[in-house]
């Protein structure tokens, strides 16, 4: 990405699972992210969900990631 000449504008992650809860956790994975990828922290934006008990994701037997990125020219 940055050898092409891209930067990230912008990331949006949902993490789907039902354990463990990321609460606590969310920061610290947040700037994990931003410091892997070479981005500005606050370009960086977290949330986590739960599946209420629904398909294997609800039942805890799985976990999903939702990701999408803005990626702008430098």
């Amino acid at each position: 990405m940055h050898e092409a000449g891209y930067e990230i504008g912008n990331l949006d992650a949902t993490l789907i699972l039902q354990r463990p809860k990321l609460s606590p956790l969310k920061e610290s994975i947040r700037a994990n992210l931003s410091e892997l990828l070479g981005a500005d922290p606050s370009a960086v934006n977290l949330k986590a969900k739960t599946h209420e008990k629904v398909d294997s994701l609800g039942e805890n037997r799985s976990i999903a990631a939702h990701t999408v990125v803005l990626l702008m020219k430098k």
